[in-house]
């Protein structure tokens, strides 16, 4: 089974577009995202409408909860702040709905693996730990019982496995897979990330897709929001 992973999409419809034309490409078995559809980008209703429009399976992210109300608003840092509550706004009630009524895990067996998707750790997920370090990613590892732990939540795309000395991905190993952001990236490059994950074949393919990061600014103008907090928000 291929399985493409998206995460952190952050209300930005043109990253969002891109990288989903890109896995029509790849033709996956399935698509998963882990969480964070809003939050820092200005276009969530459209965001949410095509993970929805496509049946795409999804998990709970922060800033999910920031907006759907599951967690308040001063939890954020402006100005990402006012843009949670601001998303509010610009979002229907069954958009909010949606946000609401998503799991903070999913889980799924094939091709002999335990899966399981989450935005940021299996292992008490509503508390939104970073899994950032392999030190803690190998912690997770040792109390979850799954092979593949699947996470955003960084926005920087990494593979760690549950053993010290274990460089790339092996058949037979356990590991945490994150596909880094679509929305907005941290590791210099300003690329929408996702990962691809082949059951079968046990390998994992990187990608990075180019989107027109000034439409998404534009965006951010059509909101009121002035370039200097764009790029701010979007990271750029």
């Amino acid at each position: 089974m291929r399985i493409a992973l998206i995460s952190d999409l952050h209300a930005n419809r043109p990253a969002t577009e891109a990288v989903l034309a890109h896995i029509d490409r790849q033709k996956p078995d399935a698509i998963y995202c882990l969480g964070d559809l809003v939050g820092y980008g200005p276009e969530p209703a459209a965001v949410i409408e095509l993970i929805r429009s496509r049946g795409i399976p999804c998990v709970e992210g922060n800033h999910d909860a920031g907006v759907n109300g599951h967690m308040p608003a001063d939890h954020f840092r402006e100005p990402n702040r006012s843009l949670i509550i601001r998303t509010r706004e610009l979002l229907g009630p069954d958009q909010l709905a949606y946000l609401r009524d998503l799991p903070l895990t999913r889980e799924l067996e094939t091709d002999g693996l335990r899966l399981i998707f989450t935005h940021a750790s299996p292992v008490q997920p509503e508390r939104w730990n970073y899994l950032n370090s392999a030190v803690k990613c190998r912690q997770v590892l040792g109390q979850v019982p799954h092979d593949i732990v699947f996470v955003g939540h960084t926005h920087i795309p990494s593979v760690v496995a549950a053993e010290l000395g274990v460089f790339g991905v092996e058949k037979g190993m356990r590991y945490v897979m994150n596909p880094g952001a679509i929305g907005q990236n941290r590791d210099g490059d300003l690329r929408a990330a996702y990962g691809l994950f082949d059951t079968t074949a046990f390998t994992w393919t990187p990608f990075r897709v180019p989107y027109p990061v000034e439409e998404t600014l534009g965006a951010y103008t059509a909101l009121g929001i002035d370039r200097d907090t764009a790029e701010r928000l979007l990271h750029v």
